[in-house]
């Protein structure tokens, strides 16, 4: 697994055989037991090419309870639930999609359907625009393509266009906006966080209801996000004084 780990693009059995020196059947009968605990994914059938499955995020979980980010970040999400009320989650990227590690519920009756280890694309997400806009635009393309991009609501954006227009206006007001792109009733705020090398790591939300949240919880809110991003980052060593 730490070869294929070590690759950003899934790779063939031929590929993991050569590499590792094993032969093709000690290879597949290896990759089918890891395929069968969710620790390794099909990526294409018939190209027969493997990635990394969600699974590994499991087995990860004794060590993200140590990991700086976790540790420091799941108490000042807590701070910012508890004093707006609403939902907070932790996420990090993984190839186009955001893998949610930590969720700190609020008191709201409705609550995001979103759970700890699932994933989601990054161009629908408040938390995965806010990472999406520490990348390149060339990046993002790279990631994406032009489109037209898969519809989940009739506010997503589909196109390269559209999401580049969402994406600078988000680094210029310092987060970002999801206004019911993935999930029709649900509006959040994104922003990123920042390690010792001021690089982005990860991101972090705060998720409303769309009927919970006027035009003073849309003044309000953001501020506090940023300020708790902002904390997490500089308690991770960040030295910027901006996300964007």
């Amino acid at each position: 697994m730490t070869f294929m780990a070590e690759n950003a693009k899934p790779i063939t059995l031929t590929e993991i055989s050569t590499n590792l020196n094993i032969p093709k059947s000690s290879a597949l009968d290896i990759l089918y037991t890891l395929v069968e605990k969710g620790l390794v994914e099909i990526d294409n059938p018939d190209f027969k090419t493997y990635r990394l499955g969600i699974a590994l995020f499991t087995l990860g979980a004794v060590a993200l309870n140590r990991n700086d980010l976790h540790t420091i970040s799941h108490k000042l999400l807590a701070k910012l639930s508890e004093t707006t009320k609403k939902t907070s989650f932790l996420g990090v990227p993984k190839q186009e999609k955001i893998v949610y590690i930590s969720k700190i519920e609020g008191s709201s009756p409705v609550q995001s359907s979103c759970s700890i280890g699932s994933t989601n694309p990054m161009y629908f997400t408040g938390i995965g625009k806010a990472f999406l806009a520490t990348m390149s635009d060339d990046e993002i393309e790279d990631l994406y393509g032009k489109g037209p991009y898969k519809r989940r609501t009739a506010q997503t954006l589909t196109t390269l266009n559209d999401l580049m227009e969402d994406i600078d206006k988000t680094r210029k007001r310092g987060y970002s906006i999801d206004d019911r792109e993935g999930v029709e009733f649900i509006y959040c705020f994104g922003a990123p966080i920042y390690d010792y090398t001021n690089k982005a790591i990860a991101s972090i939300s705060l998720v409303s209801i769309v009927d919970e949240i006027g035009e003073e919880e849309k003044s309000q809110y953001p501020p506090l996000l940023v300020g708790i991003a902002m904390e997490i980052s500089r308690k991770l060593g960040f030295a910027g004084n901006k996300f964007y």
